[in-house]
């Protein structure tokens, strides 16, 4: 496949190898220069770019923080209960439904 060289704005530079090129162009993509196989792309980004991009970033932290808690919740809940020794799920109990720390877990 072809080499592509992105030039930034603040003067990075990104390289991308090319494996499967179909016909479609994005929209982002404005001008080219160079031939063979280094090719030099201008890339037009839309201007609430970098606004979408901090979005993107506070929405993927902050779920993995509620993921994680949940976890943790719901993990808290049944090892208070293996330590009163109840019959544990996989044995057929049902005694964590009656823990109000699993179903926070679960409803967070």
């Amino acid at each position: 496949g072809a080499v592509l060289s992105f030039s930034c704005r603040d003067s990075c530079q990104a390289w991308c190898q090319i494996i499967n090129v179909s016909e479609s162009r994005s929209p982002f993509l404005t001008s080219m220069e160079g031939t063979g196989n280094e090719t030099n792309w201008s890339i037009s980004m839309p201007s609430g770019s970098k606004y979408h991009l901090y979005i993107g970033l506070a929405l993927a932290i902050g779920s993995s923080i509620f993921i994680g808690s949940s976890f943790i919740l719901k993990k808290k809940g049944l090892l208070k209960l293996a330590d009163r020794g109840v019959i544990r799920a996989g044995q057929g109990g049902y005694s964590y439904l009656k823990e109000w720390l699993w179903w926070a877990g679960l409803l967070s």
